[in-house]
């Protein structure tokens, strides 16, 4: 599938990569951008109208360093324990960065891995905290 890229709404960068805030088609998304690798990929958690509607969301990316610390304060996620994960990642990140969940999300520069299972996951999935 193409869209049509008609406005660059947004831009910044983290140590491994560029990010862009773009809207096509009537719809807006995150690309990231490796330019060691020269691929572009979707952040595909992030391409809801509701994340946009609020004009003060604040973006941040999340280095590797940074997860394998919010890693350390989870026992389990969504997959391995259904009934207990009941947190979104991201509130864990709130926690970790000290950020203002109301005005906040995060783009991960690499997924999470669940300490008991050992599956990646990202920002929206349930966690149980430790």
């Amino acid at each position: 599938m193409y869209y049509r890229i008609y406005a660059l709404e947004d831009q910044w960068y983290s140590p491994s990569a560029q990010y862009f805030k773009v809207r096509a088609d009537g719809k807006r998304f995150i690309l990231r951008y490796d330019q060691a690798d020269d691929e572009w990929t979707l952040q595909s958690a992030y391409d809801g109208a509701e994340l946009f509607a609020r004009s003060s969301v604040r973006m941040i990316t999340i280095d590797a360093a940074l997860v394998r610390a919010a890693e350390k304060v989870i026992e389990t996620c969504e997959h391995c324990n259904p009934e207990g994960a009941v947190i979104p990642f991201d509130a864990v990140l709130d926690r970790v960065t000290g950020s203002d969940p109301s005005v906040t999300d995060y783009i991960l520069e690499s997924p999470a891995k669940c300490p008991n299972c050992r599956r990646d996951f990202l920002e929206k999935t349930l966690v149980e905290p430790a």
